[in-house]
């Protein structure tokens, strides 16, 4: 035979085969490997712990901080304050006495123009008058609120106009009495 083909009748030798692979055993567990996992474990349940006890218990941020007491003011600051928010009152009264003294007369445009006009100062004069009141803290309550009053009352007109509404008494009618209003107790105050 030509060597590729092996004689069944005489088996291979045993001893010419590779030797079987040795038992890997595992090492036994060392005792430094056991307190680390113990170490660890106990560290686990301590942080769950802590978790649950900040989550159970509540924050201190959530409080309001503490009201400041509200500033006092001499009577000299006072007075100083209104006399300087009710000179800011006359100013933008007395432009809007002059914007409603002029009329456009028979031009369109001149009209249009007056209505602008009176628009502006309405607009201008309540911004004014809010940033004159907040540059003067000490401004006495009372006057205060009547100056907001009247500056909310001179927007509202400012936006009621600019929407179309001055054809509209009716709808301008409570806008008005409350520009009225505030007006009249200003005057009262400023004296």
């Amino acid at each position: 035979m030509n060597g590729t083909i092996h004689d069944v009748s005489n088996p291979p030798d045993p001893s010419a085969a590779p030797p079987p692979w040795p038992r890997v055993t595992p090492p036994a567990p060392r005792r430094a490997s056991l307190w680390l996992a113990l170490i660890a474990l106990m560290m686990a349940l301590l942080a769950i712990c802590i978790a649950i006890g900040a989550w159970s218990r509540p924050l201190s941020g959530n409080k309001p901080p503490p009201t400041p007491p509200p500033p006092s003011y001499t009577s000299q600051q006072v007075a100083d304050a209104r006399t300087k928010v009710c000179a800011a009152y006359q100013k933008v009264h007395h432009a809007l006495v002059l914007s409603s003294a002029r009329n456009g007369g028979g031009d369109p445009a001149a009209v249009l123009g007056v209505a602008t006009s009176g628009r502006q100062v309405l607009d201008a004069g309540s911004r004014y008058l809010i940033t004159k009141l907040s540059d003067e803290p000490a401004t006495p309550p009372e006057l205060a609120a009547a100056i907001r009053n009247l500056a909310n009352a001179y927007q509202e007109l400012t936006v009621s106009y600019l929407d179309g509404l001055t054809n509209s008494a009716a709808e301008l009618q409570p806008i008005l009495q409350a520009a009225d209003d505030a007006t009249s107790k200003i005057e009262r105050l400023c004296k």
